[in-house]
């Protein structure tokens, strides 16, 4: 996001050139799953500054089952330097390193943004009462199983994918963090019809995903409130040898009857 200066530093807490800070993400469009690096950027300016320790986190706003606007911490990275000073003039680069879960929210599919809020907080504590943050955003992609899948919806007429995070568990199924993704995909050929509009949640691990489809109900934020769901498994491997095809039909088969 470019450097952003820290107000406030020099014993009249008016120095010409404060210091400055930029937090850069140096991995090419990361994903969930795999590693993520970068590296901390920090000029002194005219007076310097003095650095205790580095906290990141990966932070996604999501909703809650009454709509209010959560901050979920993702994962924190690693910073390899900590209890140093910058001195005047100069310029100090610290490596930061980590790996995305892989239930971590994506924030774009086929290369367009859907809609969701991912961050990169860096917070650097300088030994004063209130420590200093620097917030960028942190662009995901989606992995090629979610590319895949919903290839296949959008082959059965359903695309123009946007999305939202949810905070909340699936009741009755494994889900190792507090929130889930869901995808709104619509073929608008149906019109009016039941199924005009699907929500597509994948909870993914390192084998694949268990995707879980339903007719969508934007203003129903609680699960158990939701339409009825039918689920599929999907694998990594399967990418480029499988036909998600067949199991997108099979489930649009099931959802129009139990949701009729």
């Amino acid at each position: 996001m470019g450097f952003r200066r820290l107000f406030g530093f020099g014993d009249d807490g008016n120095a010409p050139e404060p210091p400055e800070i930029d937090t850069q993400i140096t991995t090419l469009a990361p994903l969930p799953g795999h590693p993520i690096e970068g590296e901390i950027v920090i000029k002194g300016g005219s007076r310097g500054i003095a650095i205790e320790y580095f906290y990141l986190q990966v932070v996604a706003k999501a909703r809650d089952y009454e709509g209010t606007v959560e901050d979920l911490e993702m994962t924190s990275l690693d910073v390899r330097r900590g209890h140093f000073g910058v001195a005047p003039g100069t310029e100090e680069r610290v490596p930061f390193s980590g790996r995305l879960p892989w239930e971590c929210p994506v924030t774009e599919l086929g290369g367009n943004g859907i809609g969701v809020d991912l961050s990169l907080t860096t917070q650097l504590d300088v030994g004063r009462e209130s420590p200093v943050q620097d917030l960028d955003f942190l662009h995901v992609a989606s992995p090629p199983l979610y590319e895949a899948v919903l290839d296949a919806f959008a082959e059965e007429g359903y695309g123009g994918a946007d999305s939202q995070v949810i905070y909340a568990y699936i009741p009755g199924v494994e889900q190792h963090r507090p929130h889930y993704q869901t995808f709104f995909v619509t073929d608008p050929a149906r019109g009016l019809d039941r199924l005009g509009e699907l929500e597509v949640v994948f909870l993914q691990n390192a084998v694949g995903a268990m995707v879980h489809v339903r007719r969508a109900a934007r203003s129903q934020l609680d699960w158990k409130d939701k339409p009825p769901t039918r689920s599929f498994p999907a694998a990594h491997h399967e990418v480029g040898k499988v036909d998600f095809g067949e199991r997108v039909r099979r489930v649009l088969a099931e959802l129009s009857v139990v949701d009729g």
